[in-house]
């Protein structure tokens, strides 16, 4: 988990629809070029070195703007920004073209966009300045005194925007501009095109995903039983369970049944921003999302040790079992195994398992999914 990664744009975007409008996806990008006919990258009049049959071919427009503007693709003092958003159409007075030309191409800037129900948005970050009052020379003196023993007596530790103990914010976004469906002719994830041909093209790159063949060799050796195959193992998620259980929303969630002998240091992460479980995956202190009719269920005897070890214990499954997996150490000085087993289920419980795509941020982040035949699951953040 890196708790000091931003708060989703799926999360985000909620506030920027009204009643009854649904959030179908929602992505931040910062930097665009132009790939409209009769103007330059830049927007200034002048040939495109695009056209719109090239602006089609999706992905590869990104890297050609790049290396006809010198970019190369990566961004450097004397380079062109890279581009993850191309504008493009037919010619200047198109709808996209005419809708982005009191924004800067090619400079960077903190945006989100969101498609809803209802239309097409373009948000800005907005950041309410600090508020200066006028003082007296001993009043400042006072007052950095003041700031400077609030610095030094605060030890709490810092992600990014983020700190310890108190919840994410949910970064405030004001509309620059918008598109009605009426305006919308077809919006795909990567592209989106308006009712004149124009449009927008999203340079999407997918999520990396974590090495896991370390964590599979340890749990093949030291793990399987003679004659067991592994079929999942995942290094340990660090951070809080969320979910809704018994039909009572729990963010954070805490354990219910009893759990291991273990004297555990008190977390100190940044607590979950407000609820909004279609996003949690958007919450960078949210690692694992469980759903169950009942407490008795078997997904929440697997999210109660994830809750209750912080970053401790692993999800390990085989084609004879699924359990929570800590390592031995944690309990014996001098351990005879690697790992000591707890929340042991038969495979047979198990309905499904399975990567999915969870919330409505692009790129879609993927999360691991166990369903149990009691109506169960546990979603895991995929590392």
């Amino acid at each position: 988990m890196i708790f000091s990664a931003p708060l989703g744009p799926g999360h985000a975007a909620r506030q920027l629809c009204r009643a009854g409008e649904r959030l179908r996806w929602a992505m931040y990008r910062r930097t665009f070029y132009y790939a409209v006919d009769g103007l330059d990258q830049l927007g200034a009049p002048g040939r495109s070195l695009f056209t719109r049959g090239v602006s089609a071919v999706g992905r590869g427009v990104g890297d050609l703007a790049l290396t006809m503007l010198g970019g190369g693709g990566d961004a450097g003092a004397d380079k062109a920004p890279a581009a993850d958003h191309l504008v493009f159409g037919p010619g200047p007075s198109c709808l996209a073209a005419q809708a982005l030309s009191r924004f800067q191409p090619g400079a960077r800037a903190d945006r989100l966009w969101a498609l809803t129900s209802d239309r097409l948005v373009l948000a800005e970050r907005y950041v309410a300045p600090e508020p200066v009052a006028a003082q007296s020379f001993l009043g400042k003196a006072v007052g950095f005194g003041k700031e400077i023993g609030k610095i030094l007596a605060d030890n709490r530790r810092k992600f990014g925007e983020h700190i310890e103990g108190e919840p994410v914010a949910v970064p405030e976004y004001r509309v620059v501009a918008e598109f009605p469906l009426a305006q919308i002719a077809d919006a795909a994830p990567a592209r989106v095109t308006l009712s004149d041909g124009s449009g927008f093209e999203f340079l999407l790159e997918d999520p990396a995903v974590a090495d896991a063949s370390v964590v599979v060799e340890e749990l093949t050796r030291f793990w399987l039983r003679p004659g067991e195959r592994l079929v999942l193992g995942l290094p340990p998620i660090v951070g809080y369970v969320g979910g809704v259980v018994a039909g009572s929303l729990r963010v954070p969630y805490s354990a219910v049944g009893p759990m291991p002998p273990l004297e555990l240091d008190k977390p100190r992460w940044p607590l979950p921003a407000p609820p909004s479980p279609p996003d949690w995956i958007d919450d960078p202190t949210l690692g694992y999302w469980v759903s169950a009719p009942d407490v008795s269920c078997l997904a929440v005897q697997l999210a109660d040790h994830f809750a209750f070890s912080r970053g401790n214990a692993r999800l390990a499954v085989s084609d004879q079992r699924v359990a929570v997996v800590y390592p031995t150490h944690l309990f014996e000085s001098k351990p005879a195994q690697v790992f000591t087993t707890f929340a042991e289920i038969p495979r047979g419980a198990v309905r499904s398992l399975e990567t999915v795509s969870a919330g409505s941020s692009l790129p879609a982040p993927r999360v691991v999914r166990i369903a149990f035949a009691d109506g169960s699951s546990l979603d895991l953040r995929q590392p």
